[in-house]
């Protein structure tokens, strides 16, 4: 059984299409843990109206995606957990068995993204580096060597790389309790999916990649918090961006670029 991570903040206009689709083309037994985080709208309301009897809710006051995350993933009972962005609509029939493949395939894998996987850049010339945080945006870490389906990455292709995004990510539940879930220095958001897989490198060496599945997400429906117009969010950036850095300079330094094989 797996457990699907869904957490909402004011999307009443959009939340109905992204829970249909679960449910349409979800194929493995699964829970939905939906939080409602600070919602304003009516989003409980649609959420309720469109939920089954294999979900359960909870409520946290605007905390975001961290936080939020958490709360879902600590509370999840499945063998597999999978985080999905409240911005993201499922495209295809069987997406969470396809996702599933490369975490059955190959035991030194810890996540997999149907999103985009990379790897990064530190740029030593930032002034981030001698503790100095920016008011715009950050440019201590560069993702390079992206995979994902926008860039061409071969549907037969798992892409392994440093780290990848979350939404969605699927994640073996007994290695994230060993590394004791998203690590909440990084609140209210930003960098720390990217913390969890350097994590798992070093604690569990296992590693990160995507296997892209298809889903509907248009740039202008995350909007509900963006960080031009939010300063928490562009300071939470650009503090996390060091902090991953101070953590994690010996592996960013490590570039990983591996394609296998899975049909």
């Amino acid at each position: 059984m797996q457990s699907i991570i869904l957490t909402v903040n004011n999307k009443a206009w959009l939340i109905d299409q992204v829970i249909d689709a679960i449910y349409k083309y979800t194929v493995n037994p699964f829970e939905l843990i939906i939080v409602l985080d600070g919602c304003t709208d009516n989003s409980e309301q649609v959420v309720k109206e469109h939920i089954k009897d294999n979900a359960r809710i909870f409520y946290t006051p605007d905390v975001y995606e961290t936080i939020a995350n958490n709360v879902g993933l600590k509370n999840a009972v499945g063998e597999f957990v999978i985080i999905i962005q409240d911005d993201m609509i499922i495209n295809e029939l069987g997406w969470d068995a396809r996702m599933r493949k490369p975490l059955d395939a190959f035991p030194d894998i810890f996540a997999v993204t149907a999103r985009t996987a990379h790897s990064w850049q530190i740029n030593y010339a930032s002034s981030m580096i001698n503790n100095y945080v920016p008011a715009e945006g950050q440019d201590l870490i560069i993702p390079i060597d992206l995979a994902d389906k926008d860039r061409g990455l071969d549907r037969q292709t798992f892409a392994i790389r440093q780290s990848v995004n979350r939404g969605p990510l699927m994640i073996r539940h007994s290695d994230l309790k060993i590394l004791n879930y998203l690590d909440e220095s990084y609140a209210p958001f930003e960098m720390d999916d990217h913390d969890l897989c350097y994590r798992a490198q070093k604690v569990l060496g296992k590693y990160a990649g995507c296997y892209w599945v298809d889903y509907i997400s248009e740039l202008e429906w995350g909007g509900t918090r963006k960080p031009e117009t939010q300063p928490v969010l562009l300071r939470a950036a650009n503090k996390n961006a060091k902090l991953l850095f101070d953590r994690h300079e010996d592996l960013i330094n490590n570039r990983i670029i591996e394609n296998r094989y899975l049909p």
